[in-house]
C-alpha cells in the first residue's frame, strides 16, 4: 500500500488548471492522468506504509496541528524524466511549507519501515501538477509550455485542508488511485 499527504488547492486555483487540462485533451489528445486527483500541493509524495490505522490516527493529529496559511503558485513550469512528462506550477517556498515537508519526512520515518520516495527531502521541489504523462510519441506538455507567451500565474490560495491519497499499487495506474480522506487544518499555528 502507498499513501501521499497533500494540500488541496482552493477552487480558484482548481478553476485554472482544469481549463489548462482541457485545452491540453483537447490539443494534444492527451488522457487525463495527473488530473484525477483535485489540484493540489504535495506535502509528502507517495510512500510505502504497513497499517492504514495507524496511518490514519497520525493524519487526523498532523491536521489538527497545522493552522491554515497561504500558498503562492509562481508560475507554470515544464519538466521531463524517464518517459514522463509534467506541466505545473512552481510554489514559491516558504520556511513554514519546508519545515512542514521535513516534519512529515521524520516523523512517517519514525512510524513505517521505508517511507523514502522519489523526490522528497531536502531538495523536494514544491510545486502544483496540473497534468503528467507518458512522452514516447512527444510531448503534449512541452509543446504546449512552449507557445505561452506569459509563463506567469500570479495565483495564491489558503490551504485549509489536508488530503490523504491510497494507492492500490507500486505502477500508479488510471484507477489505482483516490483521495482516501480530507480533514480541514485546525491547528493555530505551525
Amino acid at each position: 500500500m502507498k499513501a501521499a499527504i497533500a494540500l488541496p488547492a482552493d477552487y480558484t486555483v482548481q478553476n485554472y488548471v482544469r481549463k489548462i487540462v482541457a485545452i491540453l485533451s483537447q490539443n494534444y489528445n492527451i488522457p487525463f492522468f495527473g488530473s484525477l486527483l483535485p489540484a493540489h500541493v504535495s506535502l509528502k509524495q507517495p510512500f510505502t506504509f504497513e497499517s492504514m490505522e495507524k496511518l490514519e490516527h497520525y493524519f487526523d493529529m498532523l491536521a489538527a496541528q497545522i493552522a491554515p496559511f497561504t500558498i503562492e503558485l509562481s508560475d507554470i513550469y515544464c519538466a521531463e524524466w524517464s518517459g514522463y512528462g509534467i506541466l505545473g506550477l512552481n510554489v514559491v517556498e516558504t520556511p513554514p511549507l519546508r519545515q512542514l515537508h521535513n516534519q512529515i519526512n521524520r516523523e512517517l520515518g519514525e512510524l513505517f519501515e521505508d517511507t523514502s520516495a522519489p523526490h522528497d527531502g531536502d531538495l523536494y521541489h514544491f510545486h502544483l501538477t496540473i497534468e503528467m504523462g507518458r512522452t514516447d510519441r512527444g510531448n503534449p506538455y512541452k509543446a504546449y509550455f512552449d507557445q505561452l507567451t506569459d509563463k506567469r500565474a500570479n495565483l495564491r490560495f489558503t490551504a485549509q485542508t489536508l488530503a490523504l491519497f491510497y494507492y492500490t499499487g507500486e505502477t500508479y495506474d488510471c484507477g489505482s488511485f483516490i483521495v482516501y480522506k480530507v480533514l480541514p487544518l485546525t491547528g493555530s499555528g505551525h
